[in-house]
């Protein structure tokens, strides 16, 4: 009976060895690729917010761009994940969908959408692409 039991136990826990080590690797691959300027700068933000006319680019629902003042400077990819402090990876964002957003990386179909947004807003010569990360070092 204890054989049982401890063959029961013993899968599940290197089932769980193994998640965890994938984990910190993970985990440590991202953190060799943050840049290490997190903030920013003041002429980012300004060029990031006039790009946007003041208002949120995240996506509300069912797929439209949300209608609130812009309150927030965010990656896109987010900086723990590896995303570049640079002009193409900020995105203009209101609290919630910042908050909402955290620091999980959007999917490509939102990436897509959110440049098809911005062909419609940006100055033609202007960045329409987003989302930047750091090169694994």
């Amino acid at each position: 009976m204890f054989d049982d039991v401890l063959a029961a136990a013993v899968v599940p826990g290197l089932c769980l060895l193994v998640l965890g080590i994938l984990a910190a690797v993970v985990v440590g691959r991202d953190v060799r690729r943050r840049d290490p300027v997190r903030r920013f700068t003041r002429q980012q933000r300004r060029e990031g917010m006039a790009r946007a006319a003041g208002l949120c680019e995240m996506e509300a629902g069912f797929r439209r761009r949300c209608a609130r003042p812009a309150e927030h400077g965010d990656h896109f990819y987010p900086w723990s994940k590896g995303g570049s402090t640079s002009l193409q990876n900020f995105v203009a964002a209101c609290a919630r969908c910042n908050r909402a957003k955290g620091a999980r990386i959007p999917s490509p179909g939102q990436q897509e959408r959110i440049e098809r947004r911005r062909r419609e807003y940006v100055a033609p010569d202007g960045l329409v692409g987003v989302g930047e990360r750091q090169p694994l070092r």
